[in-house]
C-alpha cells in the first residue's frame, strides 16, 4: 500500500512538473512588429538664409544630431543672447528683465519602411531690432521703433518632412513684416555611418 501512495504522490508531482519543464524548453518567438527598431544617428542642419530682395544677406547653419527611432526625449538646440530689458521707472529705479533672443531647435525622427526618415522639427528663431536699427524697405509704411524700448521678431515654425540620406529640402518661407527681409530654412538629413 505505501508503495501505491508514492507512486501516486511522484505521478501527481510530474504531472504538476510537467507544464513548468515544457515552458523553460520552449525557444522565445519574437515577431518583427514587437523587436525594437535600430537606432540610426542623422546629422539634421537647419539653414536660415535671409534675403533683401534678391541679395543674399546672411546665410546661419545649424547642426542637430538626431537618433532615428530612439526612446526618450527630443534631440534639442539653444543658441542665443540674454538681452536686458528695461521694466522699471526711470532714474535710480530703473529694473531690467532677461529676455532669450536666438535660436531654438528640436526634434526626432522615425526610419520608415522604405528607408526613408520622417521627421519632425520645431524651429524657432528670435531677433531684436533695437530703435537705430535698419528699417529700410519697411513693410509697413512709417513704423518707427520709439523710445528705449526694442521689437523682438520672432519666428516658428513645426514641420514634418519624409526625406531620404543626403537630401536638401527647403522646409518654410517667411517675410520680416518690418523690413520685408525674406527668410528662408533649408533643411539636410544625412546618417552619419
Amino acid at each position: 500500500m505505501t508503495k501505491r501512495k508514492h507512486l501516486l504522490i511522484l505521478s501527481s508531482l510530474a504531472f504538476l512538473l510537467v507544464p513548468i519543464v515544457q515552458a523553460q524548453d520552449e525557444p522565445k518567438h519574437e515577431t518583427t512588429q514587437h523587436r525594437e527598431k535600430e537606432v540610426t544617428p542623422l546629422r539634421v542642419q537647419v539653414l536660415f538664409i535671409e534675403f533683401e530682395g534678391e541679395k543674399k544677406i546672411s546665410n546661419l547653419p545649424y547642426t542637430l544630431l538626431v537618433n532615428a527611432d530612439e526612446k526618450g526625449p527630443r534631440a534639442a538646440l539653444r543658441m542665443g543672447l540674454r538681452v536686458p530689458i528695461v521694466t522699471g521707472t526711470g532714474g535710480d529705479n530703473r529694473q531690467y528683465t532677461y529676455l532669450d533672443v536666438g535660436t531654438n531647435l528640436d526634434g526626432f525622427a522615425t526610419r520608415n519602411d522604405d528607408g526613408r526618415f520622417s521627421l519632425q522639427l520645431n524651429v524657432e528663431r528670435s531677433t531684436i531690432y533695437g530703435p537705430n536699427s535698419d528699417q529700410k524697405g519697411s513693410a509697413y509704411e512709417g513704423a518707427r521703433l520709439s523710445g528705449e524700448t526694442p521689437v523682438i521678431l520672432s519666428f516658428r515654425s513645426q514641420v514634418n518632412l519624409v526625406m531620404r540620406d543626403g537630401q536638401t529640402m527647403q522646409s518654410t518661407v517667411a517675410t520680416d513684416p518690418l523690413t520685408g527681409r525674406i527668410l528662408k530654412v533649408e533643411i539636410t538629413v544625412n546618417v552619419i555611418k
